[in-house]
């Protein structure tokens, strides 16, 4: 008989100690340890966290059942029908609800195809000259000798949203705040992060005025390829009679820069922290180009960024013998799943001749796999081939620098002295 739970209120960690450490900085900057612990009785009832756009301070908490085992995370990830995306608790709080993130079908379905007809593979890929150029210039201000790469790594996905939405030069120094404002990954007070979310909302609320005045003045025309920017593409797109509102595009916007700019931020940190610390992978990047898009697959499932995130049951399910009632929150663990000795042998190890490397979970799975990877790998591939163009050695410092430990939605970087000649 599986396990059964009064109420969810009921849920506590005390049982099992590893899992209340999750939240604490020592347990965000470093989880691994713990998820191995955790794993081994996986689900585990009571953890106590926030989802991403809620304001810790002003929202409760939710308590949620924890996924840490591969198996367990990756059937969940495909049973949307049980675990729904939706986040009531975002939905009730002061802060704007993400797109497609947090919606099932079949909103999220149509949301998706009318999305993905405006950001398609083939706008994605004409950034590729441009970023090519941009890099060339970010590496000039970077330098030589010990330099903290993270300003750096922030600027290639800011400036590439800046560029991809046809937005002024400049609106990208304030993407980083919003998205460290939005998803909790830096220490602001209530007030200070509600003010931030305001900010961004009114900032793509006004340029999307300003582009649907200027699209207004241009000779009439539905063919979305041929508008010059995304936002442009997302108010011609068109399925079945049915656009995009004024407020699902402005949704997008803030969707692409909370989820996009900083998760790839933080991913170019953990990849330049792996080139340095992995000297014998980095020879082999250099005299094979190829294997560079593998190298990305394999950093992400030993530190992608994203850690976890919610769901809610639609129903009582059962997982490994326990009960996890219907409206009952469950978080999946997809940084515990990726280093799953089960799937991945010896996971703690960067291994590029791993054979099943792609089924790492970070990019997420199924009705939900990131829409934006292809802008992402776009971003870290031309960016990896740049400064090992540039660079002829990539080490450690004796500086460790410092993790992020304000939240368990990502695991990254904030700070990371590298030695670059």
């Amino acid at each position: 008989m599986p396990d059964r739970l009064l109420d969810a209120g009921d849920m506590t960690s005390t049982a099992v100690p590893a899992l209340g450490l999750l939240t604490t900085p020592d347990g965000v900057s470093n989880p691994y340890p713990l998820y191995d612990q955790l794993r081994e009785v996986s689900p585990v009832p009571g953890y106590r966290d926030w989802p991403p756009g809620t304001v810790p301070g002003a929202d409760e908490p939710v308590t949620a059942w924890a996924l840490f085992s591969y198996d367990q995370v990756f059937a969940a990830t495909r049973d949307t029908t049980t675990f729904s995306s939706r986040d009531p608790l975002q939905e009730a709080s002061s802060a704007p609800s993400l797109m497609l993130v947090n919606t099932d079908p079949p909103k999220h379905d149509v949301e998706r195809k009318l999305v993905s007809q405006a950001f398609s593979p083939r706008r994605v890929k004409t950034l590729e000259g441009w970023l090519q150029g941009q890099l060339v210039t970010l590496l000039d201000d970077l330098g030589t000798g010990e330099v903290d790469v993270m300003d750096f790594a922030a600027e290639i996905p800011t400036r590439a949203m800046v560029r991809l939405l046809g937005l002024p030069d400049g609106d990208h120094v304030r993407f980083r705040k919003w998205a460290n404002a939005f998803m909790l990954s830096s220490s602001l007070t209530p007030e200070e992060r509600m003010a931030s979310n305001v900010e961004m909302v009114e900032a793509f609320t006004s340029r999307l005025a300003e582009h649907t005045a200027r699209l207004a003045e241009e000779p009439p025309s539905d063919d979305v390829e041929d508008a010059k920017d995304l936002i442009s593409a997302l108010l011609r797109a068109e399925v079945d009679g049915q656009r995009l509102s004024p407020e699902e595009i402005v949704r997008f916007c803030m969707t692409l820069v909370v989820a996009g700019s900083e998760t790839t931020t933080f991913l170019i940190g953990n990849l330049l922290h792996a080139l340095a610390r992995e000297p014998e992978v980095t020879a082999r990047l250099r005299a094979d180009r190829s294997l560079v898009n593998i190298f990305v697959e394999e950093c992400m499932r030993v530190d992608g960024p994203p850690q976890r995130l919610f769901r809610t049951a639609t129903r009582d399910v059962e997982i490994g013998g326990k009960l996890i009632r219907k409206g009952e929150w469950v978080a999946l663990f997809f940084g515990a799943a990726n280093r799953d000795p089960a799937v991945f042998p010896d996971p703690e190890v960067l291994d590029i001749d791993r054979p099943n490397i792609r089924q790492q979970l970070s990019m997420g799975h199924g009705l939900h796999f990131c829409l934006g990877a292809s802008l992402a790998r776009l971003e870290v591939v031309t960016m990896i081939n740049a400064v090992l163009d540039r660079y002829s050695t990539i080490e450690l410092t004796d500086d460790p620098g410092t993790k992020q430990t304000a939240s368990l939605l990502t695991h990254a970087f904030v700070r990371l002295p590298l030695r670059l000649s």
